[in-house]
């Protein structure tokens, strides 16, 4: 409830005077106005909110905002939007609020705790399936209003910023210049009464060539509410704000909703709609509302909380606010006319390219001359702040009036980072929500990266080093040479931000500045010096604020100028975050030098095959430091000129998000930069600077999210949806842990390391996962197949055949025993050894097809060459009796010809039979013992027969090695039939 739910029930109760217009053709018929207090512009300008419409400005909804921002593509918006406005003779100013506003902490701090609620759903739905959120979970990507106001500086549009209360500072900025109405989406605008209320959560411009939106008729509002326009300011202070907040209100809010209770004879729930149709009512039939003792009173007749003289005194204030931002309260506290149709502070800033600092005339004339009803409309003099630390208070250092000025000045114009002024005016800055995942210790939080560099620039601003140095001389002049009494340059800063949820409070992180151990330059020599020398100390300064001062950093032909903010940033994140790992390095520095960096039309084209959540935090991380970097350049003198700090120089988190899975995927480097060796070159050289005289590791590879392995079987042991058990190559199975599951492809197999490393992961296993058997965890990734055997036909024609697998007597399991036998397809090489054997080939240099990994007397069997990384297909033990491994019964094969068909060699890859052209069919034996033979006699037996297949078939199976339909690898159907004889 409150006033932020009045704007919503306008729209749904008073759709009357909700009406579409187009704001073009509004432009197009629009005449100047000749007379009147204030004369108007020749153009139809209006004021834009920009808090209330960053999608907006953003240019819409993009599904790839996540990824961290595309600039470029917002930079093509506006500019098409600015064409617009331009050719229908409309002008616009965008105000931004730089204000702290700590009056409204409370309510700045629960729209936060909505906006982390809306995060945590979108990093919740990023792991879960790893495609871009919905619509309705847009959160404003980082470093947006900073990056919207250098577009628009760029683009020529005007720009402006809050400095104490955000609302009464647009509508007295849209009354003294004599603008013709404000675009925004609040319903304290409504109240306030300006010229024309429009929309701006409905703008849109559309490939027509018109800017739609909906425009609130407040003569049409008053009628539906039947109120008249002098009451609207009584009841929005009973609806509850900033002042007499809807606490104090609760009891009011009951006695009403009561009383329309009985009124109507049913129960009437406590919603907003129904509380603010309650108290529309009331006001409606107050007889006199100049009385506000009287009415004050009324209201707070029951209420039990709070003093009721107290509650009284908060609705009068809360009144006068609303009161000072109409018309009549305007004129109150402005009776002159202001000089000029359009304040030459708000014409477009031209860019500058070199290093002046803040000491030349402000461009296109004086400081801002903004009217406020708390103040006579001049630059506020600096005074001395205090701030509340721990229940005392803390005196800030004084600030020079020239520094205030020149600060006051950039800020109104939003030439600067909104936290140099708020550090200065009141020693806090507000620190919004962002796209991060606070449980996620691989990557820190940027707050907590980025504050070393923040306690560094603190310092800076505030003259910490000067003051030291003056009271350490002053300490040293004194005659008694008792020295200077210790003193402690300490100021605390407080940051407001949101960590917690659940957190009911607002709450602030104290960061202590200190003075810094290098020499600094005075704040006044970095603002306001024009020596060479001083250009030099200002660049000096910003890249040891930012730790990246090194030669390379300074050469062009390594960093160009317009990645200087990049590098300091990744730099930093090399050096005290451990975050970046090499190829997510070389990810961001390909996408710098990447022409489809600045090809809109082929970045909107690109389609990502997924969102990652590593690349998400990434980007978000990086982000936060170009914001911070954006700071320290502000407060070090802007060394580096504003145009290129803009994001779109050197970042797309569309680009970055496709170079980032290029890199994961083991891409090479000439690969990510397109085949061109001259961006690989550009990248060799920035990653050469950033490392420069650097001690520092790259982050371990992390197992990617669950996002990738959607639709995969999930580990053995593990919950779907629950954390991937992550293990490092070479490490063994964790303590306390399930057994590693026996059978399917690569599993179960002897290892080949050390002991101590115990056996690597677990294959896959082959076809479908047998996960509700009865026999326990040892049975999951084991083939269905019959265990006993059988042949695979395809259209009628046998293509491969087995024989029986191991029995569950022989893994000491009791049952029928049968003998374990092995039947491979391909000719006549068969198993050798005792121990392990296997089916399938791997090439004439890896493991030999068919051949054991033990020969006769534990010796390795002939032609087995294996590495020790690769590991064999699939195993498969013999009869294990008494320590000893039992020999292989091969059936036979035979091959039966084609009627009437003649001697024909078959074709093809797989098994070679030789046809048979005489009537009784002639069987070739692949084994000469049966069970009780000698297992010498047998291996005897089976190296004869390889000796003695000396024809062109034999030779090509001993070269080639076995090809079993296993491996997906077959012979010519049609030339043989397989049979298998038991």
């Amino acid at each position: 409830m409150g006033i932020k739910d009045l704007q919503a029930y306008l729209e749904t109760h008073c759709s009357s005077a909700c009406l579409s217009v187009d704001l073009l053709k509004i432009s197009k018929s629009f005449v100047p106005k000749r007379r009147g207090r204030v004369p108007g512009s020749s153009r139809f300008c209006l004021i834009v909110d920009a808090e209330s419409c960053l999608d907006r400005l953003y240019g819409g909804y993009f599904s790839d905002w996540v990824c961290g921002g595309q600039w470029n593509r917002m930079l093509t918006f506006l500019s098409n939007l600015l064409q617009a406005c331009q050719m229908a003779n409309m002008e616009l100013v965008v105000f931004f609020n730089g204000a702290l506003e700590s009056q409204k902490m409370d309510t700045w701090y629960s729209a936060q705790l909505n906006q982390k609620k809306k995060v945590n759903m979108v990093l919740r739905h990023i792991y879960n399936r790893g495609t871009p959120p919905p619509k309705v979970w847009w959160n404003p990507p980082i470093f947006l209003s900073g990056a919207l106001r250098l577009a628009l500086r760029q683009l020529g549009i005007g720009v402006a910023m809050s400095m104490d209360d955000h609302e009464q500072e647009v509508i007295a900025f849209c009354r003294e210049h004599g603008l013709q109405g404000i675009l925004g989406q609040n319903a304290v605008y409504a109240i306030f009464d300006p010229p024309r209320y429009f929309s701006n959560q409905n703008l849109k411009l559309t490939y027509k060539g018109s800017l739609e939106t909906k425009e609130y008729v407040m003569d049409e509002i008053a009628k539906s509410l039947d109120l008249n326009p002098n009451r609207f300011c009584l009841c929005a202070a009973l609806l509850g704000n900033h002042i007499l907040t809807e606490e104090d209100l609760y009891d009011f809010y009951k006695d009403l909703l009561s009383r329309a209770s009985q009124d109507a004879a049913k129960t009437i729930k406590p919603n907003p709609d129904n509380v603010i149709h309650a108290v529309v009512d009331y006001v409606r039939g107050i007889p006199d509302i100049s009385n506000m003792d009287y009415v004050g009173d009324a209201v707070f007749r029951d209420s039990a909380k709070g003093n009721k003289l107290e509650l009284i005194s908060k609705l009068k204030q809360s009144v006068q606010y609303y009161f000072n931002g109409t018309e009549e309260g305007f004129l109150r506290y402005n009776p002159r006319p202001s000089l000029g149709n359009f304040p030459p502070q708000m014409a477009p800033n031209k860019p500058t390219q070199d290093f002046t600092g803040y000491g030349t005339p402000m461009m296109n004339g004086a400081g801002a001359n903004r009217t406020s009803p708390d103040g006579d409309g001049n630059i506020p003099v600096p005074k001395q702040v205090k701030t509340h630390v721990g229940g005392r208070e803390v005196e800030l250092p004084q600030v020079s009036p020239e520094i205030m000025r020149i600060a006051s000045e950039r800020h109104q114009k939003g030439m600067m980072s909104p936290w140099v002024y708020q550090v200065l005016s009141q020693g806090e800055i507000k620190m919004v929500v962002t796209l991060e995942d606070e449980s996620v210790r691989e990557v820190p939080t940027s707050m907590d990266l980025f504050r070393s560099i923040r306690k560094t620039v603190y310092s800076v601003l505030l003259n910490l080093n000067k003051l030291k140095i003056v009271h350490e001389n002053q300490g040293n002049k004194r005659v008694d040479g008792t020295g200077a009494a210790p003193m402690t340059f300490e100021v605390p800063i407080k940051e407001w931000v949101v960590r917690r949820v659940g957190s009911q409070k607002p709450s602030f992180d104290l960061v202590m500045a200190k003075p810094v151990e290098w020499k600094t330059p005075s704040i006044e020599r970095m603002w306001l010096g024009q020596q060479p020398e001083d250009k030099t100390r200002r660049l000096r300064a910003f890249l040891t604020v930012m730790h990246s001062d090194t030669p390379l950093m300074l050469n062009t032909n390594y960093v160009p100028q317009h990645l200087l903010i990049l590098s300091c940033v990744l730099r930093y994140m090399l050096e005290f975050g451990r975050i970046l790992q090499r190829q997510e390095l070389d990810a961001f520095l390909a996408m710098s030098v990447s022409p489809l960096l600045h090809d809109v039309q082929t970045m909107q084209d690109l389609k990502l095959p997924s969102v990652q959540p590593r690349g998400v935090a990434l980007a978000a991380l990086f982000m936060a430091g170009v914001e911070v970097a954006q700071f320290a350049n502000d407060v070090c003198g802007a060394p580096v000129p504003w145009n290129m700090v803009c994001p779109w120089q050197f970042f797309d988190g569309k680009l970055f998000h496709f170079k980032l899975l290029k890199a994961n995927n083991n891409t090479p480097l000439i690969d990510m930069c397109d085949g061109q060796v001259e961006q690989v070159l550009r990248v060799e050289r920035l990653r050469q600077a950033i490392m420069e005289n650097l001690q520092f590791e790259f982050a371990k590879p992390f197992l990617p999210s669950a996002a990738m392995y959607a639709g995969y079987p999930m580990p053995y042991g593990q919950a779907p949806g629950g954390p991937f058990p992550y293990r490092p190559a070479g490490m063994g199975r964790m303590p306390g842990g399930p057994p590693p599951p026996q059978g399917g492809r690569g599993m179960g197999m002897g290892f080949m390391g050390p002991p101590e490393m115990g056996p690597p992961n677990p294959g896959r296993g082959r076809g479908i996962l047998d996960m509700n058997n009865s026999e326990g965890y040892d049975r999951r990734g084991r083939s269905p197949v019959d265990g006993r055997g059988g042949q695979l036909e395809i259209a009628g024609v046998v293509v491969g055949s087995w024989g029986p697998n191991l029995s569950a007597s022989s893994r000491g399991r009791g049952g029928n025993q049968m003998q374990p036998r092995v039947m491979s397809v391909g000719g006549p090489r068969r198993g050798g050894g005792r121990g392990m054997f296997y089916r399938g080939g791997m090439g004439p240099r890896g493991m030999r097809g068919g051949r054991g990994m033990m020969g006769g007397r534990g010796m390795p069997g002939r032609g087995m060459m294996m590495p020790m990384y690769r590991m064999p297909e699939r195993p498969f033990y013999g009869r294990m009796g008494r320590g000893s491994v039992r020999g292989i019964r091969r059936p036979a094969v035979k091959a039966r010809p084609k009627p009437g068909g003649k001697k024909k060699a078959p074709k093809g890859r797989g098994m070679t039979v030789e046809g048979v052209t005489s009537d009784s069919s002639e069987q070739v034996k692949a084994d000469k013992s049966g069970d009780d033979e000698d297992d010498e006699n047998f291996e005897d037996a089976e190296d004869d027969e390889e000796d003695a297949n000396t024809g062109a078939i034999g030779k090509q199976l001993m070269q080639n090695g076995l090809q079993s339909p296993d491996s997906g690898i077959h012979g010519d159907k049609s030339a043989t039939d397989l049979t298998l004889s038991a």
